[in-house]
């Protein structure tokens, strides 16, 4: 999906939250298991890609972990504090205080996720493919690539527009 097109930074912060949600968990869930499956069929034959198989699983697991975080935890409260700001309602403030701590966790995970499929890229040579490999091979470099985009989309929709217009309305709101 090209969303080059969209300014997210004029969308209202629910939509915004529906959007990493709907588009960005669901696709590293559903995307996610079938590039290991790939990789773990085409490192059979191509030993190279056993360093970026095992760095790729090793996201998958952590990013569950953090997905799991943001939907049972940070974006809740992010919906409370959305509504009861556009309905002019009280709030009480998150059970950790202000949302700031665990922004400042999502981000250093964040963090970690993208020096991850950084070195991914490195291995990869770019998601070069070698002109001697087959259309799997390709197929899955295209993949990985793709992937690593929405990842990079993912993270600067969170920790440059959500995450600090959240900060902003949470001052506002509930640090009056």
């Amino acid at each position: 999906m090209d969303t080059s097109k969209y300014e997210f930074s004029e969308w209202p912060l629910d939509l915004l939250l529906d959007y990493a949600l709907k588009i960005h968990h669901r696709g590293i869930r559903q995307k996610g298991p079938e590039i290991l499956t790939a990789l773990n069929r085409l490192a059979i034959n191509n030993p190279q890609l056993a360093e970026v198989r095992d760095l790729f699983a090793a996201s998958l697991d952590d990013l569950e972990n953090h997905l799991m975080k943001e939907e049972n935890v940070l974006f809740p409260f992010l919906y409370d504090l959305f509504e009861a700001a556009e309905s002019h309602a009280s709030i009480e403030q998150m059970h950790c205080g202000t949302i700031q701590n665990p922004i400042r966790v999502m981000c250093m995970e964040h963090d970690a996720e993208a020096e991850r499929h950084h070195q991914i890229r490195q291995l990869t040579n770019d998601y070069a493919v070698p002109s001697d490999a087959d259309c799997d091979y390709a197929q899955l470099m295209k993949r990985l690539h793709n992937f690593a985009i929405d990842l990079h989309e993912h993270v600067h929709i969170e920790n440059d527009i959500i995450f600090p217009g959240f900060e902003k309305l949470e001052e506002k709101w509930i640090l009056k």
